[in-house]
This record gives C-alpha cells, structure tokens and sequence, in this order.
C-alpha cells in the first residue's frame, strides 16, 4: 500500500501540475501569529575574523556564517513576503545525503509554503525589545522553527539565528556557495569523527553563539535601524536537540544570556564535568523523555539532563510529552500529514505540539526576560493531556 501510495505521489509530482501536488501532499502554511507585531527579517553574512577555518581548505581563512534576524516591523505596501527557504533543491539533496527516504514531492513544496516574515520592512520603532538566540539542531537549519521563531516575534521579540556552517543540512551563501554538514558530504564519504573532532565541532557552535553576542553589542555598525530597538540588557537563548545542547552550554558560560530553553535537547556530549554545576539561571527543558521500545535518546541522555537541571539553583521545568518524535519539535512533521505516513511524527497532533511549544516559550521568556509572571505548569496541564511534568522548581 505504502509502495502505491509513494508511486501516486510520484506520478503526481512528475506531471508537473502543482495546484494537484499540493492538494497530495497537503502541504501547510506557517502558523498565523497571534500577537500584536508584524514580522520583518533580513539575511546576513557575518564572517568571525577572530576564529580560523578548521576543515574545508577552499572555504576561506576564516569563520563564515549565514546569518538571519527576525525582528517587529512596520510594512509597507512595497515589502514583499519572504520565504521559508532560498534552495529547495539542496534542501532535498542534504535531506537524502542524511539517508532519509523522503519522497522528493515534500522538500520541493517547502518553496510554496507562506510564512509571516516579510523581506527587510523598517522595525517597528516605538519600543525596544529583548532578544533571542536560536541553534539548530545536528543537520538542521536556522528557519527550521519557524513557526516558534515568528510567534515569539509578533509578542515583541527580537530572534537571531545563524547556520552552524559545517554542521547545518546546508548553508547557502548568496554568491551561490553551498556547504554541507561535514557528516553527509556530496562526492565524498561523511566525515567519521573522533572525540576530538565531534568536541571542536561542538566548540565551534558554542562560539558561534558568543560571537552573536559579541555583534549584538556591536550591532549599530552591522544595522543601525534595528539596533535601535534592541533591549540588548535582555538576551535569552533556545535551540533544538544538538541546538538545546549548544544553548545550554553558552548560557553557562556567557554571562550575556540570561535565560535558556531547550526543544527536546541532546544532552549525552555535555561533559561530566558540568553534570552537578549550577548554572544559576533559569532553565527549562522540553521534550520526549519516553522509556520503552520507542526511545529516541537512550538512558544517559535523560540522567545527564535531569542531574544538570536539578543542580541548578533558579528557576528549571522539564516537561514530557509522551509519544512525541524528536522531528515533532520542529516544522519539518508540522507541514503535511506525509509525515505520519513516513513515521517522522508521534503520537501528538502536529497542531498541539506546535501551540504547546509557542505558549511554553513565550510564557518563559516573557518571565526571565519581560518580568512577568512565571509559567503557569497547573494551566499548561489542565489544557493540554499530552504534557507530563517531570520537575519544576520554582525561583528563590
């Protein structure tokens, strides 16, 4: 059935007829944002002088990346919608570099998906707002949460995300460059790191974030205009499975971030070292913490992330959701029921994986970063079955 099923969509696809290809796979915009702030954003490349090139001997002397800024803007009649993704074609390829059999109908229809951003409208000026840093997750890309990434916008917030060059699916720069993650390289075999290289990849991300900070401080001299909206005393952190790890590392050690929340965070790198370290702010941690013969992370992953949110002295949450996949904390399962069809998504619908995430982070944020009240765990339970509180711990 599955054979005749992906066989259909592949006729469907080669017939070139997209309004019918759409209709197959059924294909989902963005999420409409429910706050009060329409949603700019401007592409950047940001090159680190300060930090070598460690791998491709043709990418240049130093650190590249390619950089995105969503930011609360005025738009006028001019601007013009921007998309969810520049190259859909290296999409598809990376994502078969990767090893994952998705049929080619999927990645090429993420070019007609509508997002709420709209393509460098001036910011919206009359206040200034606290900022947010994303990492992706091993493999992934700096829009593949977009539909967090334009909710938290439209409440007033200003979100930078960079490709990890390297270790995203792809970067593409736009003189037409593309660099794959080192472990799913075209035309060569991945790379099969050893500690050493996995740890000097790991600490080229976690400099990427405090190089993010070092260019908010400076970012009058990258673009005046949204540097005059930024509340740069108020800067918080987020990220997905690898990008949760990477977030939680740089909060650590960063003393410009104040705050840290991770989407179902790969924890088994984190050294032991830090395992029982308090890291004295506040914390929280969503994701999949399911035992059994569905377990995504394996025991160490769930022990390591338990010993270092309980040893923390502020505020820290872990919330379950069991029966989640690990891609359900992404958009890549929120766009088309291909998903469940392809076993990417678990047992939560799509749509409540996505308002859950929207309300946990907005509402974190809005209490480490906006001084509201704190995350309301006994609402979050009562609306949604799903969830499974597995720690809190409220501030002092």
């Amino acid at each position: 059935m599955m054979k005749i099923f992906k066989f259909l969509v592949l006729v469907l696809f080669m017939s070139g007829c997209s309004f019918i290809v759409s209709k197959a796979a059924n294909i989902k915009d963005i999420k409409k944002v429910t706050g009060m702030y329409d949603v700019g954003t401007q592409r950047m490349v940001w090159v680190d002088s300060t930090r070598t090139n460690w791998y491709e001997p043709d990418y240049g002397p130093y650190r590249k990346l390619m950089a995105q800024i969503w930011y609360p803007a005025n738009i006028s009649n001019t601007d013009k919608k921007s998309n969810y993704i520049d190259n859909n074609k290296a999409l598809t390829y990376t994502i078969g570099l990767q090893g994952y059999d998705v049929p080619e109908i999927l990645t090429n229809q993420i070019g007609y998906i509508n997002c709420n951003s709209w393509e460098n409208p001036k910011p919206y000026f009359q206040k200034k707002f606290p900022i947010l840093i994303f990492s992706h997750g091993h493999g992934g890309l700096r829009t593949q949460n977009t539909n967090q990434v334009e909710e938290l916008v439209s409440h007033g917030y200003i979100i930078i995300a960079v490709d990890h060059t390297f270790d995203a699916g792809f970067v593409e720069f736009p003189d037409g460059e593309i660099i794959y993650s080192l472990t799913s390289r075209p035309n060569d075999d991945p790379l099969v790191e050893t500690a050493e290289q996995f740890y000097a990849r790991f600490g080229f991300r976690v400099d990427d974030i405090n190089f993010i900070v070092k260019q908010i401080d400076k970012f009058s001299k990258i673009d005046f205009d949204i540097d005059q909206i930024m509340d740069k005393s108020n800067i918080g952190i987020f990220g997905h499975s690898f990008g949760g790890l990477t977030a939680f590392y740089s909060t650590f050690f960063n003393d410009k971030i104040k705050s840290c929340y991770a989407l179902d965070g790969w924890f088994e790198p984190l050294p032991d070292s830090l395992l029982f370290k308090d890291i004295n702010k506040p914390i929280m941690h969503l994701g999949q913490n399911n035992k059994g013969d569905k377990q995504f992370w394996n025991d160490v992953n769930f022990t390591k992330m338990d010993n270092f949110i309980r040893s923390n002295s502020n505020y820290s949450v872990m919330i379950d959701i069991p029966g989640s996949n690990h891609y359900d904390y992404t958009d890549f399962t929120y766009f088309s029921y291909l998903a469940k069809k392809l076993n990417f998504t678990g047992d939560v619908s799509v749509d409540t994986m996505a308002n859950i995430m929207n309300e946990t982070l907005l509402d974190f944020f809005n209490y480490t970063l906006k001084n509201s009240n704190s995350p309301n765990i006994d609402y979050y339970q009562n609306k949604y079955r799903e969830i499974d509180l597995l720690y809190l711990k409220e501030s002092k």
